[in-house]
Parts: C-alpha cells; sequence; structure tokens
C-alpha cells in the first residue's frame, strides 16, 4: 500500500509533448466552443449559475475567450452581481477594445452601482463605436432617469423612438420621464402607445395603473391592475400596487387580501408584512400586528421602524418591558433617534425607572434643540416628536418584489441561512449510486499525493478532500475496516492502516474510535501530515458537539433557580481547540503549502472570535488554492461582519463564479445597492 506522506517523488513524462502540442490545442478550442454553446443555452433557460460553470470551463480552454466573459458578465449580472459582471465586461473590452455590448452592459452595472458617471461614459463610448443603436440610448436615458434629469433623459428616449418607431421601452419610460414631470397628458400618451406596441407588456400595465394612482384615478388604476393579473397571475408586485389603490379607496378588507396573496407568492417580502402590521395595529389587532413586525425583523434585523413601531404596539398591549427592549434596539440602529428615546422613556416610566424616563428625556431634548437651534424645547414639540404617526404611513418605495419574478437559476432570491462552510475533510469515497454522485462531487478538491495513493494502492481505496459529509452504508462498514486492517498488517503498513479505519470512523462520527485510530497510526509513523489533518478535524468536531449537547441539556427541565441556571450556562465556556490547533501547526509544519489546514484552521479562528487571524489564514489558503470558494465565502462573512463591504462583495462575486450559489443570495443582501 502506498504511504500517504508529503515525501512523495512525481515523475513528469515528457516524452511525446511536441507530437501532442497541436491536437491539445485543436481540442482546446472545440472545448471552447462546446461549452460557449452549454453555457449559453443554460443562459437562455436562465440557468445562471450553471451558465457561469459552462464558461469558466469555456475559460479553462481559451483564457481570452471574450465571448465567454461577455456572457459570464451576463449571467453575473442576472444573479444581481453588478460588480463580478462589471469585472467581466471589463476583461471582455480589454479583449476586445471595440465589442459595442460589453460597453453597453457595463454602464448598466455602473448604473446599478450607483456609479452613474462611469455609466455614462460606457454609454458614450458605446454609441461612439455603435451611434444608431437604439438600446443604448434607452440605458442611458435609464441613468439619467436616476440622476432626475428628466429633460436629458426624455431625449434619448426620443432619439432611440427615432432609431427605432416601435420601441416599446422608449415610449414606456420616456412616459413615466413625462409624469414625473407632471405632464400628465404626455405621459398617458407615451404609455398607451407602449401598450398598444406590446399588448401583453405586463410592465407597461402596471406602470399606467401607477400613473393613474397618482393621478387620482382610482378606478382606472384598479382596471390596469386587475387586467396585469389576468397576464401574469404570479407576479406579487400587481398586487402590492392594488393595495395601495384599495387603501386610498378606503377598503382595508381588500388591501389585507392583496397583501395576503404578495405573501404568498413571495414569503419573505418585509415591506408587505410591514404596511399589514401597520393595517393591523390601526384596527386594534396588536396581536396580529406583533406577528408580522416580528417577520419583518427575522427577515431584516436592522430595520429600525419595525423595532421602533413593534415598541409602539407592544406599549399598546401593556408591555413596557419589550417595548423599552425594542427602542433600546431602534436606538442602537440609529443612536439620533428622538422618537425612540420618548417612547423609551414612556415605557421606563410605566417599569418604574425614573432615573432611565429622565435620562431618556434629557436626551431627547438635546438632540431637539440641536436640530432646531434653539435650546428652548416646548412640551408641545417634544411631543410631536414623539408623534409616531410619520413611522405610522404605508410605504409605497423600496419593495423588493423579484422573488415574485423566480425562475430555475435565480438562486438571489432563494432564502438561506447565512453561515460559514464548513470544514473540509480526508474522507473515504464509497460507491454512491448514479443519481446522487454529482451532488457530492461538488463538494471535492484534489490533492496530487491523495490522487497518486489512490491510483497505487492494491485494495483499491479512493480517498478524497471534501467538504460534503459523504454517506455511507453502516453495514457495508464493518467488513470493510476488517479486511483494510488484515491487509495492511499483512503488507507491513500498520500506520496507513490505522488512518483509513480513522478516516471511516470519522464519517460515521465515532470520535473516540477515530482519535484512537489517528493516534495509533501517528505512532507508527509520525510523518503521516494527514492523520494531523483529519486528528484536528474530528477533535474540533467532537468538541464542537459536546459544548452543544451540555448547552441543550442545560436547557430541558424545571430548576427551582433561575439564577443557578443561568449561572450554570455562564460557567460553561465554549471549546478552545487547543488541541486541534496544535495538529493544524504540526500539518503545517510538515507541508507549509497545505491549503485546507489554512483553511480549516480559518474557521477555527473565526469561531474564537479572532477575525483578523482568520482572514490570514483564509487568505493563504487562497494563495495557495486560488479556486478555493469556501475560503473566499467565509473570509467574505468576516468582512462584512467588519463593515469591509466593498471586499467582502468582491470575495462573495468570486465565490459566486467558483460554485457556492449561496454567495448571490448574501451579494442580493449586501452588494446590490
Amino acid at each position: 500500500m502506498y504511504l500517504l506522506k508529503n515525501r512523495i517523488r512525481y515523475i513528469i513524462l515528457l516524452s511525446g509533448l511536441s507530437l501532442l502540442l497541436f491536437p491539445v490545442m485543436a481540442k482546446a478550442q472545440i472545448n471552447y466552443q462546446h461549452f460557449l454553446w452549454a453555457g449559453q443555452g443554460e443562459l437562455s433557460k436562465s440557468n445562471f449559475t450553471q451558465a457561469i460553470y459552462d464558461f469558466n470551463t469555456a475559460l479553462e480552454s481559451k483564457p481570452n475567450g471574450f465571448e465567454a466573459y461577455f456572457l459570464r458578465g451576463i449571467a453575473k449580472y442576472s444573479l444581481g452581481d453588478f460588480k463580478g459582471a462589471t469585472n467581466d465586461f471589463t476583461r471582455t473590452i480589454q479583449i476586445h477594445p471595440l465589442y459595442t455590448r460589453a460597453y453597453q452592459y457595463r454602464g448598466i452595472c455602473y448604473d446599478q452601482l450607483n456609479n452613474t458617471n462611469l455609466a455614462l461614459s460606457d454609454f458614450a463610448k458605446a454609441l461612439e463605436l455603435d451611434p444608431f443603436n437604439p438600446d443604448i440610448y434607452v440605458a442611458r436615458g435609464n441613468t439619467k432617469m436616476h440622476m432626475n434629469n428628466y429633460r436629458s433623459a426624455i431625449e434619448d428616449y426620443t432619439k432611440a423612438i427615432q432609431l427605432d418607431p416601435k420601441a416599446g421601452d422608449a415610449y414606456l419610460n420616456r412616459g413615466i420621464a413625462y409624469h414625473l414631470q407632471k405632464k400628465d397628458s404626455l405621459a398617458m400618451r407615451d404609455v398607451n402607445k407602449a401598450i398598444k406596441l406590446d399588448y401583453f407588456n405586463v410592465d407597461a400595465w402596471i406602470k399606467r395603473g401607477m400613473i393613474r394612482y397618482e393621478m387620482d384615478s382610482l378606478k382606472n388604476a384598479l382596471k390596469d391592475f386587475d387586467h396585469a393579473a389576468t397576464l401574469k397571475p404570479d407576479y406579487p408586485y400587481i398586487y402590492f400596487q392594488r393595495a395601495l389603490t384599495y387603501l386610498k379607496l378606503g377598503d382595508t378588507t381588500r388591501v389585507l387580501k392583496d397583501y395576503s396573496k404578495v405573501l404568498q407568492l413571495d414569503p419573505n417580502n418585509a415591506l408587505t408584512y410591514y404596511n399589514r402590521a401597520l393595517i393591523k395595529s390601526m384596527q386594534k389587532n396588536f396581536k396580529g400586528a406583533l406577528t408580522d413586525y416580528n417577520k419583518v425583523i427575522e427577515i431584516n434585523p436592522r430595520n429600525v421602524y419595525a423595532y421602533y413601531n413593534r415598541g409602539v404596539v407592544e406599549l399598546q398591549m401593556h408591555k413596557p418591558l419589550q417595548a423599552e427592549a425594542d427602542y433600546s434596539k431602534a436606538l442602537d440602529i440609529f443612536p439620533g433617534f428622538v422618537g425612540a428615546y420618548i417612547n423609551r422613556s414612556y415605557a421606563r416610566q410605566q417599569l418604574g425607572d425614573k432615573k432611565g424616563a429622565l435620562a431618556d428625556h434629557d436626551s431627547a431634548t438635546r438632540i431637539i434643540a440641536k436640530a432646531r437651534g434653539d435650546s428652548r424645547v416646548s412640551r408641545a414639540i417634544y411631543k410631536q416628536y414623539g408623534d409616531s404617526s410619520y413611522f405610522n404611513k404605508i410605504m409605497t418605495f423600496e419593495a423588493d418584489f423579484l422573488n415574485g419574478e423566480m425562475r430555475k437559476g435565480r438562486v438571489q432570491f432563494q432564502k438561506i441561512n447565512i453561515q460559514p462552510r464548513p470544514d473540509i475533510y480526508l474522507i473515504y469515497a464509497f460507491d454512491l449510486p448514479p443519481s446522487i454522485y454529482d451532488q457530492y462531487q461538488e463538494g471535492v478538491y484534489l490533492d496530487k499525493s491523495v490522487s497518486l495513493f489512490n491510483a497505487s494502492n492494491k485494495l483499491g481505496i479512493k480517498l478524497l478532500f471534501t467538504t460534503k459529509r459523504w454517506p455511507i452504508k453502516k453495514q457495508d462498514v464493518r467488513q470493510k475496516l476488517q479486511l483494510i486492517s488484515r491487509k495492511g498488517f499483512l503488507l507491513g503498513e500498520p500506520a496507513n492502516a490505522f488512518l483509513i479505519k480513522g478516516i471511516i470512523e470519522s464519517m460515521m462520527r465515532n470520535y473516540t474510535t477515530a482519535i484512537a485510530d489517528y493516534d495509533s497510526c501517528l505512532n507508527s509513523d509520525s510523518a503521516i501530515t494527514y492523520a494531523y489533518f483529519n486528528r484536528a478535524t474530528t477533535l474540533a468536531e467532537r468538541d464542537e458537539s459536546a459544548y452543544a449537547e451540555k448547552l441543550y441539556s442545560g436547557r430541558i427541565g424545571i430548576s427551582l433557580s433561575g439564577f443557578n441556571q443561568k449561572n450554570r450556562r455562564k460557567a460553561l465556556l465554549p471549546p478552545d481547540f487547543k488541541k486541534s490547533l496544535q495538529d493544524y501547526g504540526k500539518v503545517l509544519k510538515l507541508n507549509p503549502k497545505m491549503s485546507f489546514a489554512y483553511y480549516n484552521r480559518g474557521n477555527l479562528k473565526l469561531k474564537l472570535k479572532k477575525y483578523q487571524r482568520a482572514i490570514d489564514d483564509y487568505s493563504k489558503a487562497i494563495r495557495l488554492k486560488p479556486k478555493m470558494a469556501e475560503a473566499y465565502y467565509n473570509r467574505a462573512l468576516i468582512l462584512l461582519y467588519l463593515k469591509e463591504n466593498a471586499l467582502a462583495c468582491k470575495d462573495l462575486s468570486k465565490a459566486g463564479e467558483l460554485g457556492i450559489s449561496d454567495a448571490y443570495n448574501v451579494i442580493k443582501r449586501y452588494c446590490s445597492h
């Protein structure tokens, strides 16, 4: 059996290299075209993450393939990764400086990233290369709309219409621009034209309904929303806008019905929960309002209005302690929130905390005086600042209704728990059914010495590094363990036998047995790096499992003393992972280039809240293995926590590109603004 050490000599076959050169180049070109076409097919079906995988493969065959960079940029844009898309369009331009569409789409990305100057610069370059392209004028008009430069936007839309009299989106957007200029007759003319050009354009019907809503033509607005719903019944934005119209008509029953429809289609729409909570609160349905505010905070834990209004409801429900906590949270998020100080003062009065109530009153008074430039604050003014009516307004902005557009591939709209990626293990790759093999292959990393072992051992053993816990059939394992032990000792390689036994026991979470096997392996041969590596990972998992079990058991049952129970939890210290860290240190002393050890050690330092040291380890892992998606992802989460969003978003884009689809959900929350 081949000994798993890092003292391995590699044989490089140089003969025949010149004969193979041209066929390999030809094959590379074929692979490029094949995966380019495959990616385009996935792109057309909105399978964006699969498309990115195909374009990555194409670029491995042809690193300067500008088409693959451009199309990968389109896929990233569709996933909300505007920064990553910008980088791909930039690379396209570097390879092909005259590729008009790359400038056009990079301009659109810059617009999404609120960098309007760079957007306008790219549109100017695109029009220099292709001055008769109406789509570029529309895109530039959209950016000017975002800059509130309606007059210039109208000029661009008009130019687009001159170049293409059937450009429905140009008519629609020009109509909106006219409406924002309060030229509603021109607005309606253009929107009507857009609908005439494309009767099945749902957005045109919605936009006309919204214009009519703002013109107080409410019955006509309802007709537009009703028709839009017949065209696209699963689009939640229609029902949200229709609910606002019903609210203006005073029909709260239908408002709530439409909000429920929105949430049926888009269960994570925080704004709809927020608005529905306000209506329930107005109807004195405080319990229902509280439930909805809870949901808002679950989706968006930093929504200051939700904490504030939940506090208002809790005061009305005679829950001053909970209200005080919510106002305190609101003040953590927004320290200058006068209304939260005033209402927390009321809550503290009810709790009998006169000192705290007075301190809040004084804080509110100081902020009001500073804002008004007047040291005297009357009771009426103080009360006015404490009036929560402003925050009780139904919100009609900042909604994200793209969930209703979710199709296969739009992974950025799936709800996930944002957690670091798990450790990498060396596992025994038991045979898997073809139906599930691919999903476990996704987490696999190659290692040269392990690959040599797999190719050379006579027992048909296959080991892999992976982040996924490979499934095993326990009834087959014992026989396998006995065979390994017998053969290993017969071949005079007990160290390897103990190592592989330890690997299998680790996979079954038999921590004590696994650790004993790794100990025996290292007693036989102290230079087997992988035994230290897996022992470190197994020790950490065992320590975490034991800690979680103690925490859980400490919360069950009825204690006569809540104080003692509280002290018990306080005395229960989390694991320090000291032994695991020592083992990773030994791994890196034997093999300073083992990227997996840096990654796993980074995970431990993250758990120990040694954030900068964790970043250092992830960075080393990435330098050694530039395609380690998990290291980019985990480093990004720390950077987000440290409020280094620009660096975090760059890492998230790379993690998504390398296959971690959850990265696009995080990008949507923290980078697409």
